[in-house]
């Protein structure tokens, strides 16, 4: 059973310290350590530093804050990972973490066990790929990973995170996460070729209610002091952007900027919003809007909701000379039962002196876009159809339930699926808080909800479920690659900690 092996891991590691010591010593000791996170001048925004395969990644604890870590290239500093479709993304993952964690998770003192989950990707569920399941580091020990990204894998963004059952929560609050570019999006939409690109990882800072600095933190990103939705709690996160509380982004006026924007909180929602410009959306959840229907290739929001581990990449333009704007966060009303998700603001736009960036010169032309539209008739079909499968959602004050079920790391499949046709699912919260609804390998058609068809249905791997509400969806189950155990999950990841999460055999 997983769990016995686990615990046998964990005595192989207590009895091996001068091995772990050899590990531990790739954490910061040539730098001051860090200081904790103060209210002070605001930095102009830095992008997280890129890599390609093979990558080398350790797992280590912050040496001032006890905090779990993510150490690349000499610093605390998750890489963005970039590959091509067809490629092989190579990564070694150290666990150099303490055996004694100072962090408290779901049942008592953190293990510091440890692992990555490449989300959104059209991979392998079974090990060495994006196995979650049975590929677990404890202290001291290595996971070595070969993910074999498909040719027909979309551009777009994706993210890399921790995903050990019981500690995912802590361990993504903390910023073990990063994001990943698979390369090709100038394929769909060629304009961006020649603009900036930015890259904006959304992680939490906790802001503790002893912690004196609490209510400067709070003005800082202007969270309104009534509250917001019917939650009555007080606000305990507030967002960071690269790891820095309300930045400066760097755009001239009328300049045109490629974001690509991860939420990698695990349980705030970011509605994003640009003060006075439009956000012209080119992508959700790593897929080109245009990747399913050639004809629509940009769609232009004011406004766009984002919930935990979503993606959104679009256009922005930088405000008019002399107008001031920000890229805020709205209100957010998560229900009765769930957590604070107040507006905030999340960075300033400014007129700013910034270095020079590359544009590509290439005289070869990119290959041609692949696009995979599907016929009405089948997409009716599907849609029409009675579901193959309900995911259920429910709580308690002892736990989180899929199907009434709480999750353990040695439970069978709950559902197994034939590989190679579409099916109709339903999820159904039957909660009085939201959940977002995750799946692990494959991204899906959400279609309507609460029964009622939605005026623009997208293609996303997370889906937001409303309070006492449901959604339908048409799952993509048609790709041979993915067979094997996966899983899906509510992905506020301190429900999936607590059960809300059960596995699915591809076969």
């Amino acid at each position: 059973m997983m769990e016995n092996r686990l615990l046998t891991r964990r005595r192989n590691v207590l009895g091996c310290m001068t091995c772990l010591s050899l590990f531990c010593c790739f954490q910061p000791g040539a730098q001051a350590p860090p200081s904790p996170m103060k209210v002070s001048e605001p930095v102009l925004l830095s992008d997280p530093t890129p890599t390609r395969s093979p990558v080398l990644l350790k797992a280590v604890n912050d040496p001032h804050t006890g905090k779990a870590a993510i150490w690349f290239d000499g610093r605390e500093d998750a890489p963005v990972i970039r590959v091509k479709p067809g490629e092989d993304l190579r990564l070694t993952y150290i666990n150099a973490m303490s055996t004694h964690s100072q962090e408290h998770c779901v049942d008592g003192p953190c293990m510091n066990m440890t692992n990555l989950h490449f989300h959104g990707l059209h991979v392998s569920p079974d090990a060495p790929q994006d196995d979650v399941i049975t590929m677990m580091a404890m202290p001291g020990q290595s996971l070595h990973y070969t993910v074999n990204i498909p040719r027909d894998q979309p551009p777009g963004l994706y993210w890399y995170h921790t995903h050990p059952h019981g500690e995912s929560y802590q361990q993504d609050l903390d910023g073990m996460s990063g994001a990943i570019v698979i390369d090709g999006m100038g394929r769909y939409v060629p304009e961006i070729e020649h603009m900036r690109e930015r890259i904006l990882v959304l992680r939490d800072r906790a802001v503790e209610k002893n912690d004196p600095a609490a209510p400067e933190l709070r003005r800082t990103v202007e969270i309104p002091a009534t509250g917001c939705g019917t939650s009555t709690d007080v606000p305990e996160h507030i967002f960071t952007v690269n790891g820095a509380l309300r930045p400066r982004i760097a755009i001239a006026p009328g300049e045109r900027q490629f974001w690509r924007i991860v939420n990698a909180s695990p349980d705030l929602y970011a509605d994003l919003q640009v003060e006075t410009e439009q956000l012209e959306i080119v992508a959700l959840d790593g897929m080109p809007l245009s990747f399913h229907d050639p004809k629509r290739r940009v769609e232009f929001r004011g406004h766009f909701l984002v919930p935990p581990a979503s993606r959104v990449e679009a256009i922005v333009t930088g405000p008019k000379p002399g107008a001031n704007a920000s890229l805020r966060t709205l209100c957010f009303d998560t229900g009765p039962d769930g957590d604070p998700n107040p507006a905030m603001v999340l960075a300033d736009l400014a007129d700013v002196a910034q270095p020079a960036h590359g544009i590509s010169t290439a005289s070869v032309s990119p290959p041609a876009p692949a696009y995979k539209p599907l016929s009405p008739a089948l997409m009716a079909r599907i849609e029409n159809s009675p579901s193959d499968f309900v995911v259920t959602f429910t709580e308690d004050k002892k736990g989180f339930y899929i199907n009434d079920k709480k999750y353990g790391p040695s439970d069978p499949p709950m559902t197994s699926i034939s590989i190679g046709a579409f099916h109709h699912w339903r999820v159904v919260n039957d909660t009085h808080e939201v959940h977002p609804f995750h799946i692990h390998q494959v991204h899906f058609l959400a279609y309507a909800e609460n029964g009622r068809p939605l005026s623009r249905p997208e293609w996303l791997d997370t889906v937001n479920v409303p309070v006492e509400g449901s959604v339908d969806l048409m799952m993509d189950f048609t790709d041979p690659i993915i067979r094997g155990v996966s899983l899906f999950h509510c992905h506020l990841l301190s429900h999936e900690d607590k059960g809300m999460m059960a596995k699915i055999l591809f076969k």
